[in-house]
């Protein structure tokens, strides 16, 4: 009987609760629909009667942000960066989980201890070293930083899953007289979808919507991302914030869909990587 009244009670918060991370989000979808004039007046009413799409038509293309040439650029910062890190992460997990050397062991404790420090503290030296190579204000420049900075994160994704995996997978494979560069490609690399799919969301998540780093690496004349030019649109003096929302929505879209693709893998990749690591 108590834990049927725990439960009711669980349930009650949790729903209290996600309805109460929904709020930006209604906020956010509501007013990308109504005029700059309703949005001031009540920001959280539904005019039926005043909402259009004209927002989405205005901001597609303005003399300070284009919405097709930031999707361009953050799409291929995007991919490009997740395509490196599950290609380097995966091949360095496989070592590090299949290996019993004691090196192997304190390398992944190092590394992980990389997802301990800030990224703000590391900012000025990356920034010192991408001018020293000549790739500051560059897109390669940022692709780097992004494969360095989230690799700790995506071994200790993949090492935890590939350590689940029965070793008689890579025994079987070299009888048959395939290398540990077979092996990994022919057998356990096909295994890791789920891993892969959750390293992928949240990937994807967290280099769409990144601001601070492409602000400072790209600057502020040589390109933009969604982020970043959405900063941009926003004016000194005064804010539309019809078009702010609009933009907003329309910067959130690509994230949502590859979550909505990818989400019947992320559960099952999350638990049986990380948790079991």
């Amino acid at each position: 009987m108590t834990g049927g009244w725990l439960d009711r009670i669980r349930h009650v918060f949790l729903m209290g609760v996600s309805l109460l991370l929904l709020i930006p989000f209604y906020i956010a979808v509501v007013n990308a629909f109504k005029p700059n004039e309703a949005i001031l007046s009540d920001p959280m009413g539904l005019p039926f009667g005043s909402l259009t799409l004209a927002n989405f038509a205005k901001v597609a293309v303005t003399p300070t942000f284009n919405i097709f040439k930031a999707y361009g650029s953050t799409a291929l910062i995007t991919v490009v960066s997740i395509v490196c890190l599950i290609g380097f992460a995966s091949m360095m997990s496989y070592v590090i989980a299949r290996s019993r050397h004691k090196f192997f062991a304190f390398a992944y404790l190092l590394l992980l201890g990389g997802m301990m420090i800030p990224p703000q503290v590391i900012l000025i030296p990356i920034v010192k070293l991408l001018r020293a190579l000549g790739l500051m204000f560059t897109e390669t420049g940022l692709i780097l930083y992004n494969t360095g900075w989230y690799i700790p994160f995506t071994a200790f994704i993949f090492t935890g899953f590939i350590r689940t995996l029965s070793r008689e997978l890579d025994e079987s494979a070299m009888m048959e007289g395939a290398n540990s560069f077979t092996i990994f490609w022919r057998v356990i690399f096909p295994i890791l979808k789920p891993p892969s799919a959750s390293i992928v969301i949240f990937l994807f998540l967290f280099v769409w919507n990144d601001f601070l780093n492409p602000l400072i690496i790209l600057g502020s004349t040589k390109g933009y991302t969604v982020t970043t030019g959405i900063y941009l649109a926003v004016g000194q003096y005064s804010v539309n914030w019809d078009q702010i929302f609009a933009l907003v929505i329309l910067a959130s879209l690509p994230v949502l869909c590859v979550f909505l693709f990818m989400q019947r893998y992320f559960v099952s990749g999350l638990a049986d990587g990380a948790v079991k690591g």
